[in-house]
């Protein structure tokens, strides 16, 4: 495997910039993957989830400000699928990227679409230093609706692969001072008075680790190899 990521958070990779017309988007996409077919590459990993939103048609998320500089408003066409036929027209592989736990970068300005996450699912944000929102992996709810986001989009497009990123608790220096606010979760579990106690730490990677197996085993059964 042969790859390179596609970063859509803050147009760090593609499209270059806000607001681009759907011309100027698909350009940039060709020329990507043409100086991808150069230097011998056979995988794309393109970033379709960075903040709670979508760079593919979604029932669940609207449409990324990245694409138009307005969250929720429609592109003009749909890029995963673009990608996705660009690919494969070069013999390339595409893994759609999704930031399961992020909901918003500092670069996400208002207003917010109806149908996002801060909108529709408000108790399940949380809001942290520099502009950042997350949500709780300790939350069962978040867990199956991320898992039904990601499922959704294996089943409905030809991708290759799927790649997680930032399937984590967030950064310490983007934590308030009480820390992230999970004890409720954590006190939950030790009322349940497991047989063997996992500290604070560990708990917090088994509900991590929990949202990856129960991907894997899901995304196993829709698409077996």
């Amino acid at each position: 495997m042969r790859a390179a990521w596609v970063a859509s958070v803050a147009n760090t990779d593609w499209p270059s910039k806000q607001g681009l017309s759907v011309a100027q988007q698909q350009k940039e996409c060709r020329d990507l993957l043409d100086l991808a077919v150069q230097l011998k590459l056979n995988t794309i990993i393109f970033q379709v989830r960075p903040h709670g939103d979508a760079l593919y048609k979604s029932s669940f998320e609207p449409w990324s400000d990245r694409l138009t500089g307005i969250q929720g408003k429609y592109p003009g066409y749909d890029p995963l699928q673009y990608w996705i036929d660009q690919c494969h027209k070069r013999k390339l592989k595409i893994h759609a990227w999704f930031n399961p736990y992020r909901v918003q970068h500092p670069t996400v300005k208002e207003p917010l679409a109806s149908n996002s996450l801060q909108r529709k699912a408000k108790p399940w944000c949380i809001y942290l230093k520099k502009g950042y929102v997350w949500l709780n992996p300790a939350s069962k709810a978040v867990r199956q609706y991320v898992q039904t986001v990601v499922f959704d989009c294996a089943r409905r497009y030809n991708i290759d692969g799927i790649h997680l990123d930032d399937y984590f608790y967030p950064y310490k220096d983007f934590l308030p001072a009480t820390g992230f606010p999970d004890h409720k979760e954590y006190s939950a579990y030790l009322s349940s008075k497991p047989q063997k106690v996992m500290d604070k730490e560990m708990w917090r990677r088994h509900q991590v680790n929990t949202l990856i197996y129960s991907l894997h085993k899901g995304l196993k059964r829709l698409k077996p190899m």
